[in-house]
């Protein structure tokens, strides 16, 4: 209770100070660029809508520009070049504890029949414009904005059309019905493993994220038929970007909250050139809140965890240099406690488990500047991910038994290289090969029959994973775009290959309506470990997983966006999704590779071939009013059928056929005086039930362990998952302070959603596990 007074002191002392101060202001900088070329834009006008002021500034001949002394709160922004489409940006937010730093990526006007520029105002939307369709773009507001998002990007994500959050105890992000496992996390141009807290090799997701949303840019997510520069994914793409630190000022950040102490600091190297740093260092607060009472889903454990990232940016003349990382190291142990709540998520009274992950990235990209229409980015990248797994039984004398032992490493080196040519406004072209070292060594075993350990894999080595692809985008008017491409990969391990075709197709009728389709072939390997699983008969041990082959979909998309005004719009989208050479086993059974990652286990399934087919359906409707007058609204609705087929040839609902889901977002921000801020954020999530797989009771009680009937798999479902959250926010803006308070109450009705279910022996009876329930997070943050 110290801790809590000297904490509550602290704040209470913070505010007062902070309204001592008067009314105060903050610098806006930047740069200028084109969007395909990259290219500096010189004298681009950048001016502050409907201020009293009427401030305004234009950009040098390197792209840089800065504007001085503008009123904090929400703002309207314009910026405006010769041959360029003008970028309106409403409602952007303005502190006094931070300097905003906007660098901004213009499009080139298309030269009308007459051959006078044809200029049109947009808000700008995606990043990557050779996306058609199936994406949406977020910045750094917009993770601390969404009720029950905790801060992390992943969590934000399962807000939009077509994505599935209804567990509480991981942030995997399920795409139409596809596996976690589908996704493809890249970050500034590095594809990196999965970056979340006690998250499991191979996997998308965990508790935790090791994202910081404090260093993340406006990025780009994909639901579906992505461009060539994607690939070895089936279900989605994270693109994510890391934002410069500040080359002019010096600037901090400390938070406290759900997510873990943090403190940040960014700046320039020196007053004479641009380079700039910018790091961020979180440590787990979860211990301290477990002692005041709060319930994780983990029971007595404690989980520990900390996290680190950091960019270092040099710009030169015809050049740019950039290094980045993030990385994020965690444990928890889970020992026997008969007290425990077996309600919670990761309990097992039968079984301790100690759990041990590391996660890494390092890379530096390198931008060279060949003229103004072209240029050639190279990445040089490593990732490491290490995990370590120790499960011991308890016998009935309540001593140990050693059950089941993990350390293993996956460690990838990576060169990225990319030509873009911008022939003219209408054509634009970019070439890119990727080259992946993946070096891996694997070691788990298991006690079998009770007797002695078999190993399950143990392989040390490395292969390489090859990419190419080619990206060519045309506009014929302003109306009409294709975005076409071919993407190649090939896997050394077993000479897996895969050419791929991706096109889109844009046509705007008009200023309101816009039709696309988008088709695209997609393949991904297996998760590595799975082609090193051993297989054991009287002949000896085997690999039979060896020679398994990419696993292939084919998306269609068609897509539909109405623009009511400047603030809302309506969108749907029907798709399907044709999957095929997927992995199942070669004797007749009901498993196939398309239902991993719906639980915590590895892929330990031997004797695989690539026969099982699926097929993902839906349609998707999403209903937006972008933050205007202190007001906004997203409301998305997903209704969507996920099959497949195991080696049986029997179809069946995947373990990630929820049915539907609806998402209602709303928020409203009032102004208090001149610099107090308070904000009431709203969700409300409705969708169907997790799959299972029923229990055979009689089965269980006679083998004294869980027996499943696999011949109805994933047949019931779980009751309607209901989650109402409601956030709080009290920003107060100082001189070159600005401090922000939230409480954001999860479930806040307290409904009861059901997790999982299993069989405990000691009662002989199955035990229905729940999610969290009313769950409150607090945050503070202050920037200086």
């Amino acid at each position: 209770m110290k801790i809590i007074k000297k904490i509550t002191a602290l704040f209470l002392f913070c505010f007062i100070i902070n309204n001592l101060i008067g009314q105060n202001f903050q610098n806006i900088r930047g740069r200028i660029i084109d969007y395909q070329s990259k290219y500096p834009i010189e004298n681009a006008q950048i001016i502050i809508l409907e201020d009293s002021i009427n401030l305004k500034t234009n950009s040098d001949s390197a792209g840089y520009y800065f504007l001085k002394n503008v009123n904090t709160g929400r703002i309207n922004i314009k910026i405006s070049a010769k041959d360029y489409l003008d970028v309106i940006l409403n409602n952007v937010i303005l502190i006094s504890g931070k300097e905003l730093i906007l660098n901004i990526e213009m499009n080139e006007a298309i030269q009308t029949i007459k051959g006078v520029t044809k200029k049109a105002s947009r808000n700008s939307k995606i990043n990557n414009t050779n996306i058609t369709l199936s994406a949406k773009s977020f910045d750094i507001e917009d993770t601390k904005r969404y009720a029950g998002s905790r801060n992390d990007p992943a969590r934000m994500a399962s807000n939009f059309a077509g994505v599935v959050g209804n567990n509480d105890s991981r942030n995997d992000i399920i795409i139409r019905g596809n596996s976690p496992q589908g996704l493809l996390w890249r970050l500034d141009g590095v594809d990196i493993p999965n970056p979340s807290h006690f998250g499991a090799m191979g996997a998308t997701g965990g508790p935790v994220s090791i994202l910081n949303n404090n260093v993340l840019a406006k990025s780009d997510f994909i639901t579906g038929a992505f461009p060539s520069m994607y690939g070895n994914a089936l279900a989605g793409v994270f693109d994510l970007q890391m934002r410069n630190g500040n080359n002019s000022k010096s600037e901090f950040t400390g938070q406290i909250g759900f997510n873990g102490f943090e403190f940040g600091a960014e700046g320039p190297f020196s007053k004479k050139s641009k380079a700039s740093y910018m790091v961020y260092y979180r440590y787990s607060t979860l211990a301290i809140m477990q002692k005041l009472g709060f319930n994780f889903g983990t029971g007595t454990a404690v989980p520990y965890y900390q996290d680190l990232a950091f960019k270092v940016n040099i710009p030169l003349k015809k050049h740019q240099l950039s290094f980045f990382g993030m990385g994020g190291k965690s444990n928890i142990d889970f020992k026997n406690d008969e007290n425990s709540d077996s309600a919670n998520f990761y309990n097992n009274d039968n079984q301790e488990l100690r759990y041990r992950t590391n996660m890494g990235v390092v890379g530096v990209n390198y931008l060279h500047f060949i003229n103004k229409s072209s240029f050639i980015k190279t990445t040089i990248s490593t990732t490491y991910t290490n995990v370590r797994t120790q499960v011991d039984s308890i016998s009935p004398l309540k001593q140990l038994v050693d059950f089941y032992r993990d350390n293993s490493t996956l460690q990838r080196i990576s060169a990225h290289l990319m030509y873009n040519k911008k022939f003219n406004t209408k054509n634009n072209i970019s070439i890119g090969v990727i080259s992946q070292n993946l070096s891996f060594n694997f070691n788990d075993s298991v006690l079998f029959n009770g007797i002695n350990f078999r190993t399950l894999r143990s392989e040390k080595g490395a292969t390489f994973l090859n990419q190419i692809y080619a990206q060519w985008q045309y506009k014929f008017n302003g109306k009409f775009t294709i975005n076409s491409g071919l993407y190649y990969q090939n896997l050394a391990l077993n000479n897996s290959q895969s050419l791929e075709p991706r096109i889109g197709i844009n046509y705007s009728m008009d200023k309101r309506n816009n039709f696309s389709f988008a088709f695209g072939q997609h393949s991904q390997m297996q998760p590595l470990q799975m082609y090193f699983y051993k297989t054991y008969n009287e002949n000896g041990e085997f690999q039979t997983n060896k020679n398994l082959d990419f696993s292939k979909s084919n998306h269609y998309v068609l897509a539909y966006n109405h623009k009511i005004n400047r603030f809302w719009n309506v969108k749907a989208e029907v798709y399907y999704q044709d999957l095929f050479q997927i992995p199942v086993e070669l004797k007749s059974s009901y498993y196939s590779v398309l239902n991993d990652g719906a639980d915590f286990n590895p892929p330990n399934r031997d004797s695989l071939i690539n026969n099982g087919t699926g097929s993902n359906k839906g349609i998707e409707f999403t209903i937006e009013k972008n933050f205007n007058k202190g007001f906004y609204l997203l409301n998305s609705i997903s209704i969507y059928d996920a099959k497949y087929k195991g080696s049986n040839g029997i179809e069946k609902n995947t373990a990630f056929n929820g049915s539907f889901i609806a998402n209602l977002l709303m928020g409203k921000e009032f102004k208090i005086k001149s610099k107090h801020i308070l904000a009431f954020d709203f969700k409300m999530t409705y969708a169907g039930g997790r799959r299972f797989t029923q229990i055979d009771l009689s089965q269980s009680q006679i083998n004294g362990r869980e027996v499943l009937m696999n011949n109805k798999s994933f047949e019931e479902q779980f009751k309607d998952y209901f989650r109402t959250d409601f956030k709080v926010t009290y920003r107060v803006n100082g001189k070159k302070i600005t401090q922000e308070w939230f409480i954001d109450i999860q479930n806040i009705t307290n409904n009861q959603n059901v997790f999982n279910q299993t069989y405990n022996p000691k009662t002989n009876k199955v035990v229905i596990q729940y999610q969290l329930g009313l769950y409150p997070v607090f945050n503070y943050r202050i920037n200086f």
